[in-house]
């Protein structure tokens, strides 16, 4: 730890140089200074300036080449262990009181974890400075996309605005011009140059058809109902209104009203995955309409890449790359350059592909509220204010339309 500075009194003069060379000055606080590159250094005290001199010396290398963190500046002067623990603290009772999920949690870990692995766990947080943070992002992986970036930077901000609100630190981190969101047009260039994250009806039949029982149903799910992985993970069977083909829930991740009709596709392949769910699990989960067979939920809190998501991979890759690349190979293409080709073209595009087809499909019924109240969306606007929920007419009419666009792109010999 630092040494407190010994303030001086306001009666006592600074005192002059010991001799014309002497590279410290007296600063008001009662210790010898000095000021490199914009920051200033102390040393010592008043009363003692030949000490003073020798830590200087002492400390001069590093600092001269910026490594010296040694920055006394009085008594808020933490370590960013300190802030990371009280930070992971304050948001695991945060996560207790269900105001943040337990995926959101795992995610402020794991930027806590790469920010004392960078900064080290004993870096004094009065010494980070924009250039600081200008070099912790050029070291992060290129690999990033920019929405990656922007997490990173929008979960670090929260981080650095926690250790000033709760006077871990007594005034606001500077992180300078170097450390911001990237630009909304970088991010739409970005998002032009990737594959569009969409299924043709076609492909959702091929997918139905190359999976098992409970994939099956999901897949019908997100496609039906705008259901991602983490929905059906959760989807408890008695929240199935089986009368009227309906779920009415708030979606928990965003704890918004969310209401579907499933069609009678839906409904057979989830009475099937019922009807085959593995038996003796947890009471926990025991109402779960999808169990796996090791009698274990299928998505577990705070996970971000789903045995959902990994299984649906491998259903992707049996329906729609493998064929595609053996098409490739079929008309001349070498091996290798058709997987990668293929690869690319598949390349992000998930479960979560099913959601982002729902709603562009969807959008072609012209009832954009109806579909944003079966996609779970916010609605941050006035009307919404004033809404008392929705004709559920309306929501059957936007399901039916997705249905009616399936059912086009089913293969001839199956219509």
């Amino acid at each position: 730890m630092p040494k407190a500075i010994v303030h001086a009194k306001k009666s006592d003069a600074k005192p002059s140089k010991p001799h014309p060379d002497y590279p410290l000055t007296p600063h008001q606080c009662g210790k010898r200074c000095r000021k490199v590159q914009g920051r200033t250094y102390y040393f010592g005290t008043w009363d003692d300036p030949d000490a003073a001199l020798r830590e200087w010396l002492d400390r001069k290398d590093g600092i001269l080449a910026g490594r010296d963190h040694e920055r006394d500046e009085g008594e808020h002067d933490d370590d960013v262990a300190a802030l990371c623990n009280a930070f992971v603290e304050s948001k695991r009772q945060s996560l207790e009181s269900q105001d943040i999920d337990g995926r959101t949690y795992a995610e402020y870990v794991k930027v806590c974890d790469r920010f004392v692995a960078h900064f080290g766990k004993r870096r004094k947080l009065s010494t980070l400075r924009p250039a600081d943070f200008a070099k912790y992002r050029s070291k992060w992986p290129k690999t990033w996309g920019s929405s990656t970036i922007n997490g990173e930077i929008g979960r670090i901000k929260t981080l650095l605005k926690f250790g000033y609100e709760n006077e871990i630190v007594d005034r606001p981190f500077r992180t300078g011009e170097n450390f911001k969101r990237v630009a909304k047009r970088k991010l739409r260039l970005e998002k032009e140059s990737k594959p569009t994250k969409l299924f043709t009806a076609s492909d959702i039949h091929k997918l139905v058809d190359a999976a098992d029982t409970q994939m099956r149903a999901m897949i019908l799910l997100g496609i039906n109902s705008s259901f991602g992985p983490a929905d059906c993970g959760r989807l408890n069977e008695s929240a199935i209104d089986w009368g009227r083909q309906w779920i009415e829930r708030l979606r928990h991740k965003t704890a918004v009203p969310q209401a579907c009709w499933l069609w009678p596709e839906t409904v057979v392949a989830i009475n099937a995955a019922i009807a085959q769910r593995y038996e003796n699990a947890p009471s926990s989960i025991a109402d779960r309409v999808f169990i796996t067979k090791r009698r274990q939920a299928w998505y577990r809190e705070g996970e971000k890449n789903s045995v959902i998501c990994q299984a649906f991979a491998k259903v992707r890759t049996k329906a729609l790359i493998e064929p595609e690349v053996k098409a490739l190979i079929d008309a001349g293409v070498e091996k290798k350059v058709a997987a990668k080709r293929v690869a690319k073209k598949w390349h992000g595009i998930g479960f979560y592909a099913l959601r982002h087809t729902f709603e562009t499909t969807a959008g072609g019924s012209k009832d954009q509220i109806a579909v944003n109240y079966v996609m779970g969306h916010c609605d941050d606007s006035m009307a919404a204010v004033y809404r008392e929920g929705i004709d559920p007419q309306r929501i059957i009419d936007v399901c039916s339309f997705v249905r009616d666009w399936f059912l086009a792109g089913a293969p001839e010999a199956t219509q």
